[in-house]
């Protein structure tokens, strides 16, 4: 199975027989390879945020939140009307490292990234994505 090399950023995942797809990629700590987009459907440029690292002692569950930009928000919101049973693959430094359902999202500017393992990956998620769209501002 080749592995396709992925720029940072949101992808559609698509609903192919992964013997057909031309994008797959293997989801970080997980055996699930995805078929996704060719190219982002959002780039970095629409993440406007990414917050600190918190636990939440409800869940026991680290996190972390991604605040769109308005456009951005937008953006996922009209994808979740068109495409409710998708989900979307968040790509950082060419490694799948979360999917978010785009079921249920209807508003707010906000996704959430949840860690159930308390894991080193999600540090280094963390860590790029906070660089990666740090670097990203200073562009626009």
């Amino acid at each position: 199975m080749v592995m396709g090399q992925a720029k940072p950023g949101i992808y559609l995942t698509m609903n192919l027989d992964l013997e057909l797809c031309d994008h797959k990629l293997k989801l970080l700590n997980a055996e699930t390879v995805y078929c996704i987009s060719e190219e982002p459907i959002m780039e970095l440029d629409s993440f406007e945020k990414v917050t600190d690292m918190t636990y939440d002692s409800l869940f026991e569950m680290r996190k972390f939140r991604i605040i769109l930009t308005p456009k951005g928000a937008k953006y996922v919101k009209t994808m979740a009307a068109k495409l409710p049973g998708h989900q979307l693959a968040l790509v950082v430094n060419g490694i799948l490292v979360s999917t978010i359902d785009l079921e249920g999202f209807y508003g707010g500017r906000t996704i959430v990234i949840w860690d159930q393992f308390d894991s080193q990956s999600m540090d280094w998620i963390h860590r790029s994505l906070v660089k990666s769209v740090t670097k990203s501002y200073k562009k626009s």
